[in-house]
């Protein structure tokens, strides 16, 4: 059986140091379940940035233990963010 989900459109990625440290905290607290990071502008962009989360290079996220998804959806290139504290969930 297919799963229909109704949803708004994507809000554009969370780019300020507030939200990205708000994004974190949430994530930490619920270790485990996929957030929506926001949607890019290219495919180029969405990969690129979900690779840098994985590896740590992004300020935010340098200490590690976060897991990414890149989709493109409709149009939209999404990524879809997780803390899984060091260990794969």
């Amino acid at each position: 059986m297919t799963t229909i989900r109704f949803e708004d459109p994507a809000h554009h990625a969370l780019r300020s140091d507030e939200s990205l440290n708000v994004l974190v905290a949430a994530l930490k607290e619920r270790p485990g379940v996929w957030a929506l990071l926001g949607k890019y502008g290219t495919q180029t962009v969405m990969r690129q940035t979900a690779y840098e989360i994985r590896r740590g290079l992004r300020r935010h996220f340098a200490e590690g233990g976060f897991e990414t998804e890149s989709k493109t959806m409709l149009g939209e290139h999404r990524v879809y963010i997780r803390y899984a504290g060091g260990e794969s969930v």
